[in-house]
């Protein structure tokens, strides 16, 4: 198993993490550079050859750049992303997670999904979800809004009662996270065989957002099955580097999804 850190612009972050990623018993450590102008290439080379930089010559986004992983590694290699602002919070990590893996796979399970949480405990709201559709379009405010009603618990509550019926694919945040089979996961703790990223060409390169929606429908008529499972987590520390375009991106992103995977399907999946 190896370690695959996505990066841009977060060098304090990542003399942060790797110290913590290599004590956790992974084979390798890659940290995949999207063409940063800080001061990462200097933290990486404090690491020597403990840690290998894969490093674009120019932005690319953050599907694309995790893309780079591919061609570092054979195809009986698990790959276990972790994005460069985290803290990693389960010991042993790849123990844990190759036993994990191990588990779901003979279900036909090939990516898994960890527990993201916030610096406070409070866990994303995000961590899965449901296909990628107008249906799940319309519950899919249910989750931000319990989130933002969190300082007043009985509101927060209230909200989650009435919208359980609609919610049945979206984390549950009030409760405590359970392993449960999703459509996508967080890519930000996420386990996936090398060569199933391979088979599908790894994430849409002509996108920036909604990466995980588009990798979770070609997952899923490839018929490789998707799971959460919150034994391996994390801790998300929410370093904005997309910009304030990021709205637009998604926009343009979600139509570009539209097309590609049709719009009878957008219109009715569920």
């Amino acid at each position: 198993m190896v370690a695959a850190i996505p990066n841009y612009n977060m060098a304090d972050y990542l003399a942060r993490l790797i110290p913590q990623v290599l004590k956790q018993g992974y084979q390798r450590v890659f940290v995949l550079d999207d063409a940063s102008t800080d001061h990462t290439v200097d933290v990486i080379r404090e690491f020597g050859d403990a840690v290998t930089l894969v490093r674009s010559l120019k932005n690319q986004g953050a599907g694309r750049n995790r893309n780079q992983i591919i061609d570092q590694v054979d195809d009986d290699t698990l790959i276990h992303f972790i994005d460069a602002d985290m803290d990693l919070c389960t010991a042993d990590t790849a123990r844990v997670a190759a036993n994990v893996f191990a588990q779901y796979a003979p279900q036909g399970v090939g990516v898994i999904g960890g527990l993201v949480r916030r610096s406070d405990g409070t866990q994303e709201p995000y961590n899965y979800g449901p296909v990628f559709s107008l249906p799940t379009h319309l519950t899919g405010g249910f989750p931000p809004a319990i989130d933002r009603l969190r300082r007043w618990p009985g509101l927060a509550g209230a909200v989650a009662r009435v919208g359980r019926p609609a919610m049945k694919a979206w984390p549950k945040i009030l409760e405590a996270p359970a392993a449960v089979p999703t459509y996508w996961v967080h890519e930000g703790n996420m386990l996936v065989e090398a060569r199933i990223f391979r088979a599908l060409g790894g994430y849409d390169p002509l996108i920036r957002e909604h990466e995980a929606q588009d990798l979770a429908i070609r997952l899923e008529r490839k018929g490789v099955k998707r799971q959460f499972d919150p034994c391996i987590e994390v801790v998300h520390h929410h370093v904005d580097v997309r910009g304030r375009f990021r709205v637009t991106k998604q926009l343009e992103a979600a139509l570009y999804l539209i097309r590609k995977h049709g719009f009878k399907r957008w219109l009715t999946e569920r």
